[in-house]
């Protein structure tokens, strides 16, 4: 398994491997020595997510032997991968994963009762500059980094999306949701599919197609902990 990885730096720290062949895969860790060593296990467990979605992993990515193909630092950088145009099928895969993850996420909060929407729980470790602690929160957190921080990356601008904030959860997701499939449509049917800004902050349409992927997954599987967490 080819892995990329990302020591991060300013309010964030630790380690990210990213497979880049798997569009959203990622996973976190203190130190690089302790990441490579919980990287099979997490890609594993991706490829079954994959798989129980109906959505076959390209092939030849299995966990399994180590390949570093690069290590970058620093906040919001670029791999190399990232500096290559995308594909409409790439967009098309980011659409298709979004819409699973957001099947699964609706699947688990839908019913929740306020208690639990609004449980603060007793994190080991939590970011102090994160707002986003409940599952209430996190819904709103993850409407709002749609088209509030990654889609305007590449392009994308539209109505303030702090106004999303005046709506229940529900609506704020599915409102950011409109808004992003109907971005990425135009996207893949354009000629720019790269999108490239070099900065303080670093940008292109393939790293944010792997993001915009990763983030609901990393909060899915938040949530679902918290669920779990409140139910003991």
């Amino acid at each position: 398994m080819r892995i990329w990885l990302h020591e991060l730096t300013g309010n964030e720290h630790g380690w990210i491997a990213w497979s880049l062949d798997l569009m959203g895969f990622a996973t976190w860790s203190p130190e690089r020595s302790s990441l490579l060593g919980k990287v099979p296990g997490k890609l594993q467990a991706h490829l079954n997510w994959l798989a129980g979605a109906g959505m076959p992993a390209p092939g030849g990515v299995e966990a399994g032997v180590l390949e570093i193909v690069e290590e970058v630092r620093g906040n919001e950088v670029l791999f190399e991968f990232d500096r290559q145009p995308s594909t409409p099928a790439e967009v098309s895969l980011c659409l298709q994963l979004i819409a699973q993850t957001r099947r699964e996420l609706l699947d688990t909060v839908v019913s929740l009762p306020d208690a639990v929407l609004d449980w603060d729980p007793p994190y080991a470790q939590f970011a102090a500059w994160a707002r986003w602690r409940t599952i209430r929160q996190i819904l709103s957190h993850i409407a709002l980094t749609e088209v509030g921080y990654y889609l305007p990356a590449i392009g994308y601008s539209g109505p303030d999306p702090e106004d999303l904030l005046a709506n229940p959860w529900g609506q704020q997701l599915a409102i950011s949701r409109r808004a992003s499939d109907r971005f990425l449509q135009q996207l893949a049917a354009g000629a720019d599919l790269l999108r490239l800004s070099e900065g303080e902050e670093s940008w292109s349409v393939r790293k944010v197609l792997r993001r915009l992927v990763w983030h609901e997954l990393l909060h899915l599987k938040s949530i679902r902990r918290i669920v779990a967490e409140y139910a003991a």
